[in-house]
């Protein structure tokens, strides 16, 4: 397990505008990418159907995500993502709760790495490096 990296929501928008910087970082990387349900439902929550590109950007995601584990929220990643919250509450250096949620969820799978734009964030959080491009 100790060889996959978990893709944040940045990163899996990146990747469909097609970022250079990020293409060639993850081209240098030999690991798996994984990401997780919160990152997916940041994704879909984001796709609005009324939008001209929704179609593309809809069909672009699902394949996306058909092809990628996955790892879902479930009481290990609550659990996780609740011990990630209240260590930085009691240090006072709150983050957005969903990415509380996804790096506990990632950490609950023996994730220890996530590639993200969102570095200042996720760099708060003990056990888990952070790769950004």
């Amino acid at each position: 397990m100790t060889n996959m990296i978990g893709l944040d929501t940045t990163a899996i928008i990146d990747l469909f505008k097609k970022d250079t910087s990020l293409q060639k970082r993850l081209e240098d990387l030999k690991n798996t990418f994984v990401t997780t349900t919160i990152n997916y439902w940041e994704i879909k929550g984001g796709l609005n159907p009324k939008d001209n590109k929704y179609t593309q950007e809809n069909e672009y995601y699902e394949n996306f995500f058909k092809d990628l584990a996955v790892f879902d929220f479930d009481k290990n990643a609550v659990k996780n993502s609740s011990e990630v919250f209240w260590d930085l509450a009691n240090s006072g250096q709150m983050i957005d709760d969903f990415d509380c949620m996804v790096a506990g969820t990632l950490l609950a799978n023996g994730v220890t790495t996530i590639i993200t734009r969102n570095k200042k964030h996720f760099e708060r959080i003990k056990g888990l490096k952070v790769l950004s491009y």
